[in-house]
């Protein structure tokens, strides 16, 4: 039976939600013989669109069918139309899925009770603290976890008879630097409300720590709460006043749901789970016994991780120099297996880049006449590789596939997919596996930020050097016939001759051509038949010498160098083209059409012999051809 395979769909940015969500996963599936693929985005409401819409790309990544069932964390995707494209999808391959937060029609829809909690926290604050003017620190306008907690908020205000309007309410839009000005804005106004309840937890921190440098501290001068409970929180000093969704037995209850939907067993929907309101010292009260002795082993804690996250910064950063200082695909390949053959901190022992075989053309070709696409291309290069400890040598994989080499006696996974990308334009992406912690603190979206950020650079880089070589290319190349020039052509006798001087080569050919009756066509039909008549004898040349260089070394002349195969076939491809020429004097054709070509082969020697001398052998040969000819037309 082949082994059950979940996609789950997030962003990271509320890294601590999806961190426990995971883990109440994780105690659901651990002995269970299935994988779990997490393709997580990074977008974020602060990005332009560009960059979401390249974040987002990922998630276009899977083909549904190739999956058992799905769940989606929506209200960590809230964007627009990215919900519903996935239910959509999971729909049309037939699969269940789960939509976690946000309920979506045609989706079993797991969600949390967001106002009784919010409605204890608004009643303590009330009844206990005595407040009276509150602003509640919203997400986005069109969030609905944000606006049923400002609902719940409005309803036990007005309740209690306290005024509350629009002017109560500020949207952050769940960013930061917002969320700073807010505070800001509030702290000089000096009409600061009796209490901030904020959307969530880290809306709360930021607030809290933007008054301080104002003089202005919780809960002596403001109570201010937050939203989640996240592990954080009551660390923090002030320790957050929350409510406590218990985001790990959402991830349990999610994945208890999928299994029965996809071995066919109904399930409740919507499934609402309760939140639980926790005071603290933030809103004036005191914190619990348990919570203090916590945050005595912070600095303990602290000193650890900052050991970790110091060794990851180094690490990312030396990747980071030298992916910069690649200028090809293949400098990449290297890089990467020399850089990580054997030390691998974050990366661990399956870890995967993959670039977009389309991308990839466009790295190293002039040519940018491709349609950008929203999808991945059907292929995908890999660029690196280790699967269970072992560096694997795969060059590409099927889109579909995902994981280079994976197998059913493969251990059990949570893959986790991240895209690289250029603004809207895919690279490729890049997988880890089982990085729980990683993602939590967040350590994964500073490696896929600094990797993603040099990729961007080396990946202009190899254009810049693809378009310096179509350049020099072009230089080389005769415009009139697209075949080589006379300079190419001299470069290629250099090299000849140096290979000569390093015993690199033992033999070769040159094969020199002098079109015939050119001034005539000219004087006869005009300069821009007389170019065709040329273009045609080039043609004929080209078709005879198809796996050569051909070269327009003057007005009318051109030589082929036969190097390796066809310097073996040297005579049977002479042939060839008197024959293909010969066919063109019997034939009904313009004037312009009728080529007729002169000839001459020489053959180099041994050591003792010049370039220049075979070259001069091969021109007195064309000369006695091209005599030869004239007499035959008398």
């Amino acid at each position: 039976m082949a082994r059950k395979k979940i996609a789950l769909f997030s962003t990271g940015w509320a890294s601590n939600i999806l961190a426990q969500f995971l883990r109440g996963i994780q105690d659901e599936f651990a002995s269970l013989d299935l994988d779990i693929y997490l393709f997580l985005s990074y977008a974020n409401y602060s990005q332009s669109e560009g960059e979401r819409a390249g974040e987002f790309q990922v998630f276009r990544l899977p083909d549904m069918n190739d999956f058992d069932g799905a769940i989606i964390i929506s209200n960590l995707c809230d964007f627009p139309g990215i919900v519903d494209d996935l239910v959509t999808r999971c729909n049309a391959a037939g699969i269940p899925v789960i939509s976690h937060g946000i309920p979506r029609d045609n989706a079993v829809n797991v969600i949390m009770d967001n106002v009784s909690g919010m409605d204890d926290l608004t009643e303590h604050l009330i009844t206990k603290h005595g407040i009276q003017k509150i602003v509640f620190i919203a997400g986005t306008a069109d969030n609905s976890d944000s606006n049923e907690r400002l609902e719940a908020v409005r309803r036990a205000a007005l309740k209690h008879g306290l005024t509350f309007t629009d002017e109560n309410v500020v949207y952050s839009d769940w960013e930061f630097a917002k969320a700073g000005k807010i505070a800001q804005d509030f702290a000089k106004s000096g009409e600061l409300p009796d209490a901030f309840i904020c959307a969530n937890d880290e809306l709360a921190m930021v607030l809290i720590t933007t008054l301080e440098d104002y003089g202005i501290h919780s809960p002596e001068d403001i109570l201010i709460t937050g939203f989640d409970n996240l592990p954080d929180s009551s660390l923090f000093y002030p320790s957050i006043t929350s409510i406590d969704p218990d985001n790990r037995l959402h991830g349990k209850v999610c994945a208890r749901a999928i299994l029965d939907l996809m071995d066919g067993r109904p399930t409740e929907n919507p499934i609402k789970l309760p939140s639980r309101f926790i005071s603290r010292e933030s809103c004036g009260c005191t914190l619990a016994l348990g919570s203090a002795r916590q945050r005595l082993r912070v600095a303990t804690d602290e000193f650890k991780s900052q050991r970790k996250r110091d060794r990851d910064s180094w690490h990312i950063s030396y990747l980071e120099r030298l992916i910069m200082k690649c200028e090809s695909v293949e400098e990449l390949r290297t890089t990467f297996s020399e850089a990580l053959g054997h030390e691998r901190f974050l990366e661990g022992d399956n870890f995967h880049i993959l670039f977009d075989a389309c991308a990839n053309k466009t790295l190293t070709s002039y040519d940018q006449s491709y349609e950008e696409d929203s999808n991945y291309s059907d292929r995908q290069d890999v660029i690196f590789s280790v699967r269970n400890g072992a560096i694997q040598d795969i060059r590409n994989i099927k889109a579909t596939q995902i994981i280079p080499g994976i197998c059913e006696d493969d251990p059990c996974h949570m893959y986790v997919i991240v895209p690289m990308h250029d603004g809207p334009h895919k690279i490729g992406f890049i997988v880890f596996a089982d990085c729980y912690e990683d993602i939590e603190n967040k350590e994964v979206m500073r490696f896929i930020e600094t990797i993603n950020s040099s990729m961007v650079n080396s990946k202009r880089s190899i254009y810049l050097k693809a378009v310096n070589e179509y350049v020099k290319e072009m230089s080389n190349i005769d415009p009139m016939t697209s075949v080589k020039n006379r300079s190419a052509y001299e470069a290629r006798l250099a090299d000849i001759q140096e290979r000569i001087s390093k015993t690199k080569i033992s033999e070769f050919g040159i094969v020199l051509f002098d079109v015939n009756n050119l001034k005539r066509i000219n004087d006869e039909l005009g300069h821009y038949m007389g170019d065709e008549y040329l273009r045609n004898s080039c043609h004929l040349i080209c078709t005879a010498y198809k796996n050569s260089p051909v070269y327009r070394i003057g007005g009318d002349e051109f030589v082929v160098v036969l190097e390796g195969r066809p310097y073996e076939q040297r005579e049977q491809l002479l042939d060839v083209f008197v024959q293909e020429m010969d066919k063109i004097k019997q034939a009904d054709l313009r004037p312009e059409e009728k080529v007729s070509i002169a000839y001459g082969m020489a053959v180099y020697e041994g050591a003792e012999d010049q370039i220049d001398a075979v070259v001069k052998r091969a021109d007195e040969l064309m000369y006695a051809t091209k005599k030869r000819m004239k007499a035959e037309k008398k």
